[in-house]
């Protein structure tokens, strides 16, 4: 997977080739500036391609208006020389009242063109933006797990949402603002040509000189924008971590520091805003001073003409209404490349995102299963994650279908990659998984999943109302069955106190609920999948004694047939499994029942600060008592 540079670009195989063979022909700066000169076309290409054909009967209806628009202006430059010949030269009064109808006409018309091409063009960006913003989060909700780790959320969307506006930008600034300004100048440039065409050969070779100088502002500008996207993700996560810890912030009075860390990271978005304002800034005098020397030479000109060549005052005024309505979209087309070069970064970060594969080696295809058990098995299974220690180190044990499995361990034991492992959220670097007999891998990821329900410690709940959150677990439910998962997960007992009960609506993130409430919709919501698997990860944390016994038993009860495997720091949540797994430092240290462990295992005891006692014999058996200090 590509990672640091090389994800500003496209990530197909033709662009990576593109990149090899010109890093192959040269080095240093000279190197990356042919990369990127070679790279900018094919994206610029695949972005137009990709998302404009969607929208084409729109923008050709703005493009149509774009042309309206542009064939008035070269009107409003020509009637200028009727005008001044007629009135002012031949002294026609009667003529004006026809003049004057002209000109409101044209007026009235380019207004309509430009207002109904404003319209259709903000259409079109809405929706190529609302495109782009999909398909990035569309795939960042498919990525491998390990992608977002050391990532904070707020960075993810914010990028999404600035990419996908810059792509927007980058399309429309080629296919609408560009034409628009081209057809404007093409009208301009008639109207020139046919009143001088000596002079308008001169206002076109200072063109060049102009060109030449935007250039070095666009390789400028392109360096400052590449770090605009970071510096405002960076903004934003800030932010988002103050209003999500703002009651650990006030409980240590941390005001001042989220205050200062904030403002340090506005200061650094800030600084770079004003490089990049100021160096785009540098457009202006150029063109206003190419302007002007061009509009000189041609007052010298025209006077030569009018005073000696027997050229007419409406000639010039007609040459003069062009070129000054040319002026500004002129001053636009030369800054092309410049607000390109701006965007450019964003978009090749946003094709990185959407090309980046979904997880890594991992096959959504296989063998589709009937009538699963819930057996699993682990057979030497190691896994590190990324730039760490490993995880676990050949890991084998097996879960009986049915049975009721705990699992303990102390914080980095491998508990919670046990459960990534068994959801198929990462992959094994050795060793197998194995669901009822199968190696999961080899199933479908669709059917892995199916047969296999969550519950977190980082219970996610969707915007919508309690009853809505837990039929997510089995769309198709019916209400009867959802009562009863929520009766079973306690749910009922808090939501029939409130005015709305199971459709009370849970506000975003659930935070109209409280840590214990959430939890239980969460569970009932893993009950309703009715999986032959589920899996507690610190699931009843949030819970009182009363609710997590009541909860705890609904898991263990031998009247539903699946397979548990829990995953607690409390001891009376796991005490009841029919057998726990003890782990430390990612190795499966013992197992046994709680019984059993509480005499022999004394990782076991350090965990839940156990002490034995003397041994007891009860019902003829021996053993020892455990008692919580």
């Amino acid at each position: 997977m590509c990672d640091g540079a090389e994800k500003n670009f496209h990530g197909s195989t033709g662009a990576r080739v593109v990149r090899e063979r010109y890093i192959a022909s040269g080095n240093g700066m000279s190197a990356k500036k042919r990369i990127s000169a070679a790279l900018a076309y094919p994206l610029v290409k695949r972005l137009i391609v990709e998302n404009l054909p969607p929208h084409i009967k729109l923008y050709l209806t703005g493009l149509l208006c774009s042309i309206v628009a542009a064939a008035a202006t070269g009107a409003t430059a020509w009637i200028m020389s009727v005008m001044i010949n007629s009135i002012y030269v031949e002294r026609n009064a009667a003529a004006a009242w026809g003049i004057s109808a002209v000109i409101v006409g044209i007026f009235l018309v380019k207004g309509i063109a430009d207002y109904c091409q404003t319209i259709t063009t903000g259409k079109v960006r809405r929706a190529i933006v609302s495109d782009l913003q999909n398909r990035q989060f569309s795939r960042m909700v498919r990525f491998d797990i390990n992608r977002f780790a050391n990532q904070h959320p707020a960075k993810f969307v914010s990028k999404i949402m600035f990419n996908a506006r810059a792509g927007a930008a980058v399309i429309l600034t080629l296919t609408s603002s560009t034409v628009s300004d081209v057809l404007k100048l093409i009208a301009l440039a008639s109207v020139m040509v046919k009143q001088d065409p000596m002079m308008s050969l001169i206002s076109v070779a200072v063109l060049p000189l102009l060109f030449l100088s935007v250039g070095a502002i666009t390789r400028k500008l392109k360096a400052l924008a590449r770090g605009e996207t970071e510096l405002a993700a960076l903004v934003q996560s800030i932010g988002t971590e103050a209003v999500e810890g703002i009651r650990t912030i006030k409980s240590f009075q941390l005001e001042d520091k989220a205050a200062a860390s904030f403002a340090k990271a506005v200061r650094k978005m800030e600084r770079r805003g004003i490089q990049i304002n100021r160096t785009s800034a540098l457009m202006s005098p150029l063109m206003e001073t190419g302007g002007g020397f061009i509009i000189g030479l041609f007052i010298i000109y025209a006077s030569w003409q009018t005073l000696g060549n027997g050229k007419t005052p409406g000639e010039f005024m007609a040459f003069i209404t062009a070129f000054m309505l040319a002026y500004e979209p002129a001053k636009r087309l030369a800054r092309v490349n410049v607000d390109i070069q701006k965007q450019m970064v964003a978009v090749g970060q946003m094709f990185d995102l959407i090309d980046t594969p979904e997880q890594r080696q991992l096959a959504t295809a296989g063998e589709h299963l009937t009538d699963v058990e819930g057996g699993l098995r682990f057979e030497d299974v190691a896994f590190s994650y990324e730039g760490n220690s490993p995880a676990l180190h050949g890991v084998s044990f097996e879960v009986r279908p049915r049975e009721k499995l705990a699992i303990a361990g102390r914080s980095g034991a491998g508990k919670t990659t046990i459960v990534n492992l068994i959801l198929r959220l990462i992959e094994p670097d050795r060793g197998r998984i194995l669901l009822d007999g199968k190696d999961i891998t080899k199933i479908s990821l669709a059917d892995v999943r199916d047969n296999i329900a969550l519950v977190s410690q980082d219970v996610f709940l969707f915007e919508g109302s309690i009853r809505d959150n837990i039929r997510d677990g089995r769309p198709n439910a019916s209400d009867q069955e959802i009562e009863s998962a929520a009766d079973l997960a306690r749910v009922t007992s808090f939501a029939s106190s409130l005015e709305n009960g199971l459709d009370t609506l849970v506000g975003p993130s659930g935070t109209n609920l409280s840590g214990g409430q959430k939890q239980r919709v969460a569970i009932a919501r893993a009950l309703l999948k009715n999986a032959p698997v589920i899996v507690y990860d610190e699931a009843t944390s949030a819970l009182d004694g009363e609710n997590e016994r009541a909860v705890m038993e609904a898991a263990f009860d031998n009247a539903f047939q699946r397979t548990v495997i829990c995953i607690a720091h409390r001891l009376s949540t796991i005490k009841a499994a029919d057998r726990i797994l003890v782990f430390d430092a990612g190795m499966l240290a013992d197992s046994g029942t709680h019984d059993e462990l509480a005499m022999r295992s004394e990782i076991y005891r350090s965990i839940f600060h156990l002490e034995a006692s003397a041994p007891i014999v009860e019902g003829g058996e021996t053993l020892r008592q455990s008692v919580l200090r």
